[in-house]
């Protein structure tokens, strides 16, 4: 299982402000806590598969 988007701004926000501490977000939010940690480590979102598929654009020439 994965954190949606939203988990993830929640785990950085409650992070930040000291909030919760990772064993709580983990909890709240029904996530294990491996998870919980990763997101705290790795703040940037990861890169979505659809953006390396997508083919470059070539202007055709007239």
């Amino acid at each position: 299982m994965s954190a949606t988007n939203n988990q993830r701004e929640m785990i950085l926000k409650w992070h930040k402000g000291k909030d919760a501490t990772p064993e709580y977000t983990a909890k709240l939010l029904g996530l294990p806590l491996s998870e919980v940690l990763y997101v705290i480590e790795h703040p940037e979102p990861p890169k979505s598969r659809a953006d390396a598929w997508t083919p470059e654009f070539i202007e055709p020439l007239v």
